[in-house]
């Protein structure tokens, strides 16, 4: 795991709000490349994703998964005309 996800990942479990001389300190502390450090400062999201490769955009998809099982009702169906074909097929 990065440092940068680790430092954010620890200011994230610290329910405090830290003054800017603190967030300061901290990120002085931190071992962030200096473009990771200015980004975190300046609070820009879109140079920290840069800095650290990510995806300008992430998308989601969800599918319903396809079920090959009939449902209650059609299982029925299929159970009361199978006698009745049965019957008919022995009549022939």
């Amino acid at each position: 795991m990065s440092n940068v996800v680790q430092f954010l990942e620890a200011l994230a479990r610290n329910p405090k709000s830290l003054s800017a001389d603190e967030l300061a300190a901290a990120i002085a502390n931190a071992e962030l490349e200096p473009a990771a450090r200015q980004a975190i400062m300046e609070r820009d999201a879109h140079a920290l994703n840069q800095v650290l490769g990510g995806r300008a955009t992430m998308l989601c998809f969800v599918a319903p998964a396809e079920n090959d099982e009939p449902k209650d009702d059609e299982q029925q169906e299929d159970e009361e005309e199978a006698p009745a074909r049965e019957a008919s097929i022995r009549a022939a």
